[in-house]
């Protein structure tokens, strides 16, 4: 398919059909724990938009599978505010599933100081945006992002945004080891977040196989239960959960598996999850791609990831 894909295992939303604008990585940061790797090159012009009428036959042909599904979430390759026409494909997914799925937007927030960007997030049902930063020096080592783009536009603009919004607002904090992970940068959170009212405050941590990189840019669990007891009673870590998908495919094409990991590095239980079948399948079918050289495997932690070869 050329926008959706999924549904993929999410530790946040459960199994979510993942609508994604670009063919390509095409962002406002460069961030350092970015599973895409670097961004070409960074920009924050909105570009044309999405075909909807490619999108409306791709999400009619899922729904006719009457797959699982949790959230229809816009995101993937690229900044989703971007796009120009983000409030009608928001629009397009709600008629077509005549409101069935919460709507979910994951968002750099690079963009939350425009007008019209925060307008067109409205229909949303649950916006999850990015604040990792407590000050501008940390902001630009860990996000580095597009020189027009600034932490104080980020925090106004999300401010302004809790304002006008009634949907729900997910706070993101992604922790990296060495570098916003200290305990007083989570009593600077502490006192900007309380301006921004989120509904929840998320600390997440970079789990996943990050391209060229070969250093897990993991905190320490201490580290990450300091910051969740200093940000209080509203925030919660992502963590793993379990999802419960009847396994219905004893065969599986390769080809399939590659697609799914061209999107992003997962586990051979989120693949199981994602593709519905069993571990079993996916793993005859990952031992044929690295066989292959068309994919590589990386550990974090105690968990396997398969990435393709870039």
């Amino acid at each position: 398919m050329s926008y959706l894909y999924g549904p993929v295992y999410s530790r946040r939303l459960g199994l979510s059909l993942g609508v994604d604008p670009f063919s390509r990585k095409v962002c406002s940061f460069d961030c350092v724990y970015c599973q895409l790797g670097p961004t070409p090159r960074k920009t924050v012009v909105r570009r044309g938009g999405i075909d909807l009428q490619k999108v409306r036959e791709e999400l009619e042909n899922i729904l006719k599978s009457k797959t699982k599904i949790d959230y229809i979430t816009i995101s993937g390759s690229g900044e989703p505010t971007l796009i120009k026409n983000l409030d009608k494909l928001i629009r397009l997914i709600g008629k077509i599933c005549k409101y069935k799925y919460p709507i979910c937007v994951i968002t750099n927030s690079s963009l939350l100081y425009r007008e019209d960007v925060r307008n067109q997030l409205r229909d949303a049902d649950l916006v999850i945006p990015s604040l990792d930063a407590p000050n501008q020096e940390i902001f630009q080592k860990i996000n580095r992002p597009h020189p027009l783009v600034t932490l104080d536009k980020i925090v106004k603009g999300l401010i302004e945004f809790r304002k006008e919004y009634r949907g729900k607002i997910w706070l993101e904090i992604m922790l990296v080891k060495g570098i916003n992970d200290k305990e007083n940068f989570a009593y600077q959170f502490k006192r900007i977040i309380p301006e921004i009212d989120p509904d929840r405050v998320q600390i997440n941590i970079p789990i996943r196989a990050i391209p060229y990189l070969k250093k897990s840019l993991l905190p320490s669990p201490k580290v990450i239960y300091q910051f969740k007891k200093i940000l209080g009673k509203n925030c919660q870590v992502v963590s793993f959960r379990k999802v419960k998908v009847k396994k219905i495919r004893t065969f599986i094409d390769k080809n399939l598996v590659f697609a799914s990991l061209k999107r992003r590095p997962q586990s051979i239980e989120e693949l199981s999850v994602s593709l519905g079948a069993e571990s079993e399948v996916i793993e005859k079918c990952v031992r044929s791609l690295l066989k292959d050289k068309k994919v590589r495997e990386v550990m974090r932690g105690n968990r396997r990831y398969l990435m393709i070869k870039r």
